[in-house]
């Protein structure tokens, strides 16, 4: 093999071992998220949230936290852990199919970032604060006022958009997996399905319920991916003693 061809295998398996951290970071981001998942579903039982904005404000002002999560916080936790596992799933498939890597992680960040725009909690719970020290009755209407459109903003164009480019970039990066070694074609057709099913939500009537086995299925395949990216994580980088020996002849793709 040529020492140019044995240079640069070098070179990207030693750059492939460098992020190693990283694949450590994000296999524990998306268990994370798993388990916020599962502390959301006992939270809304345990403390529905409130129908309306006075009750949303009274519930800040008593039990702040508790009030947050009824006002979906956890995710925006959800959308920051994202991040290392986004930058893991683009490293670690970005020579199966850059392109559709590329595209996909795209996707996956705008739809992020929609999110974190979109979700009412902090802006609800400043909104709290004011009318906790409104003076006169003029000025609690208009923060409540104000809250019903910061509601009202959750469910408009940063959500919907988020909702549906997130859905497709994860499609496209399931996709991918398909071709993929490391992740194989499991969790390629899980994150396939999970994404598909999501777009039930605009089923009339029945698209909320329908929806949620979409969530499910996210959160499995966070776990199938959590998993690849910790045994990535454990593998010893290709030494030159090895695979890059010079007595062993190796073509380049």
């Amino acid at each position: 093999m040529p020492e140019a061809g044995r240079v640069a295998l070098r070179e990207a398996a030693l750059g492939d071992a460098r992020w190693h951290a990283l694949y450590r970071v994000a296999a524990a981001a998306a268990l994370i998220t798993v388990v916020i998942f599962l502390y959301q579903i006992v939270a809304y039982f345990v403390w529905p949230p409130p129908s309306t904005v006075s009750g949303h404000f009274t519930l800040l002002q008593a039990h702040r936290w508790v009030g947050l999560v009824s006002l979906d916080f956890l995710i925006v936790v959800d959308e920051v852990l994202f991040i290392p596992v986004c930058l893991a799933l683009y490293l670690t498939l970005r020579r199966v199919d850059p392109s559709l890597t590329l595209l996909g992680t795209a996707f996956c960040v705008v739809s992020l970032l929609c999110y974190v725009i979109a979700t009412p909690a902090l802006n609800m719970l400043y909104l709290s604060q004011r009318h906790a020290g409104a003076t006169s009755a003029a000025e609690r209407e208009q923060l409540l006022a104000a809250g019903q459109a910061v509601l009202s903003f959750w469910q408009g164009t940063p959500y919907q958009v988020g909702y549906i480019v997130g859905s497709l970039g994860m499609i496209l990066v399931s996709w991918v997996m398909l071709s993929s070694k490391s992740y194989g074609k499991a969790a390629g057709y899980t994150g396939i399905v999970a994404n598909l099913v999501a777009f039930l939500l605009y089923v009339p009537k029945l698209g909320v319920f329908l929806s949620i086995l979409s969530v499910v299925g996210l959160q499995v395949w966070y776990v199938m991916i959590a998993r690849v990216l910790c045994r990535l994580a454990k593998e010893d980088a290709v030494t030159p003693s090895s695979e890059f020996s010079p007595n062993v002849s190796t073509s380049l793709p």
